[in-house]
């Protein structure tokens, strides 16, 4: 795939000297991803696109109409993103493009699997048409899983072949997303293969997610057409998806970080082609703090890995991965996107270009974006107003005795992302489940908010909350509400405040609200910048560890539905062992 508005004749005529280039950057140390050499160099550019790389020594045949002293740094292509969520930053696509391209991202290849669970092909419409307004180049994968598995819980919209179909056609759209219901490939599900069918019909890229997924299992998910992974947390793990052909792609996200792992795997095989880089699910703090792909190039090379490979997994291995012909590299008819850096470690850089243009300096975004009226055209998707009461919260056990047997949640570790059952006796009072008494245990409800009057509610032990309640709508993939509480009148009293604001995270304490941060785009992102939606989050991150054990990780309530996580879960419709697609008994 190669860019559309590239004037074939006008690159030929300026390489052969017969027009001024627009720009010429020199005296740089040039970093060339195709060979690995680092060498001074000068580069020539016009209607975006690079015309040549001069070597010292040799003369430009017209002078450029601007010159551009590189000062010596290196210059490196932009970074690729290769996999990343844009609603995981809370911010719409425009301000996320300001917030990433200080840090060198050029090019970001996102799945909005987000919003398109709660507001459909419209959803996807909205961060297609909002992208255009950046200078970031934001490509869209069609999102595979809306839910991730449909009976196991209700979602805002339903995707399958037809629908997938659709997006294909869309500007910008460049393949299928994440194939997150790896248990459906393996077997051969009717759904998940006819999605696969409309991908290799139009022959555009499959992305995978399989994570723990081994020998036949993973063999049978290769077979049924993903071409990627993101999910690998060990060692071992990396190593057989590599040698399978899998590409990997190398993440540490805001919430996952396995790179010391991983890097093992890796510097333990001769060759890193099918290696790029991810962010997955970054957010604001980390944004204005650490960084995007350079974060994770950073961490890649204090892990092991040489820079410039560190560089060209973040590049031209990205850019391969995708087909993206003219994008990932510095050379003759590629897109003339790069950045100027001191030192090859990952760092903010000096300066970035975008088609040939400064866009950001020292760290700030230096361009004048048009922004999107969306104010006009917002609605509340936060509807749950058959939610009447408190008695709403409770969980009810069908028995005159003063007991039940309940299937209460238990996380395996402190992380709270995997988690299993046990049945533990518990106090019945006036026919409901009685927790008042145990310290270590908590409700987790799960509240459709799709016009359907859908709802679980389950016990949990040790999630770390010690009073009051804290709430999400902001909760993978299907994004209903979820609340963790120890009384059912805060619950009550947080459902309220999030369908006032259209979403977000709130958290209660005595039926007063200590902080609520609003997310009134589909309830997943804020309309501000990134500076403002780190500083709220922060006030929100405050309001939760004043209920909240300081071992509980902040969003572990936005988890807690993730129907592509082995291990128990809660939906709005039920307890779901994520291994076998079950629906659990909680009474017993």
């Amino acid at each position: 795939m190669m860019q559309k508005n590239k004037n074939r004749s006008l690159l030929i005529n300026a390489a052969m000297g017969k027009c001024s280039c627009d720009t010429t950057i020199e005296n740089v140390n040039y970093v060339n991803v195709f060979t690995g050499e680092i060498y001074k160099a000068s580069i020539d550019i016009i209607d975006g696109f690079v015309v040549r790389v001069r070597e010292e020594g040799i003369e430009s045949l017209m002078k450029s109409k601007q010159i551009i002293d590189g000062k010596e740094r290196y210059l490196i292509p932009g970074f690729i993103d290769s996999h990343m969520h844009v609603e995981s930053s809370m911010m719409i696509p425009e301000n996320l493009s300001k917030a990433v391209v200080p840090w060198g991202t050029t090019t970001i290849c996102t799945d909005p699997h987000e919003i398109a669970n709660v507001s459909g092909i419209d959803g996807i419409k909205f961060m297609i048409d909002n992208a255009k307004l950046s200078s970031l180049r934001q490509y869209i994968l069609a999102p595979s899983c809306v839910p991730a598995v449909p009976q196991l819980e209700n979602a805002g919209a339903e995707f399958f072949d037809t629908e997938i179909e659709k997006i294909l056609e869309m500007d910008n759209v460049i393949g299928i997303a994440e194939l997150m219901d790896y248990i459906g490939i393996a077997d051969d599900s009717e759904r998940m293969h006819k999605i696969i069918d409309k991908g290799m019909e139009k022959d555009v890229y499959l992305q995978g997610h399989a994570p723990l997924v081994t020998g036949k299992n993973l063999a049978a998910y290769k077979i049924g057409g993903p071409m990627s992974d993101h999910e690998s947390e060990t060692t071992e793990e990396i190593i057989e998806k590599l040698r399978m052909g899998f590409h990997i792609n190398l993440r540490a996200s805001s919430l996952v970080n396995h790179l010391d792992k991983l890097v093992q795997g890796i510097n333990s095989i001769p060759y890193h082609d099918f290696i790029s880089i991810c962010t997955d699910d970054v957010h604001a703090n980390d944004l204005i703090n650490l960084g995007h792909v350079n974060k994770v190039v950073r961490y890649a090379i204090e892990s092991g890995i040489k820079p410039i490979d560190a560089i060209r997994m973040a590049t031209i291995n990205a850019a391969r991965e995708f087909g993206f012909k003219d994008l990932g590299a510095i050379a003759p008819g590629y897109v003339a996107d790069f950045q100027l850096v001191q030192h090859l470690d990952g760092n903010c850089p000096d300066a970035v270009f975008i088609a040939g243009k400064l866009v950001a300096k020292n760290g700030e975004y230096i361009v004048s974006d048009k922004t999107y009226d969306f104010e006009t055209k917002h609605k509340n998707t936060v509807n749950v107003s058959w939610i009447n009461g408190i008695d709403d919260f409770s969980l009810f056990a069908n028995t005159s005795n003063s007991t039940a047997n309940v299937n209460v949640i238990v996380p395996i570790d402190d992380t709270n992302v995997l988690r299993k059952t046990e049945v533990i006796e518990l106090t019945v009072l006036d026919g409901k489940i009685d927790i008042s008494e145990k310290d270590d245990l908590v409700f987790v409800g799960v509240f459709n908010r799709h016009n359907k009057k859908t709802k679980t509610i389950a016990v949990m032990q040790n999630f770390g909350l010690t009073s009051g309640a804290i709430g999400t709508t902001i909760s993978h993939d299907s994004h209903n509400m979820v609340i963790i509480y120890k009384k059912e009148s805060d619950a009550f009293c947080v459902l309220k405040e999030l369908e006032r604001t259209g979403g977000g995270m709130c958290v209660v304490e005595d039926e007063k609200v200590l902080a609520c941060m609003e997310l009134p785009v589909a309830g997943l992102m804020s309309l501000k910048k990134c500076k403002d939606v780190s500083d709220e989050f922060e006030l929100y991150k405050k309001a939760f560890y004043k209920i909240c054990s300081p071992k509980t990780p902040i969003l572990s309530a936005s988890i807690m539905s993730l129907t592509a996580l082995p291990g128990v879960i809660v939906t709005d419709c039920g307890l779901v062992d994520g291994n076998t697609h079950e629906i659990l008994k909680i009474i017993l």
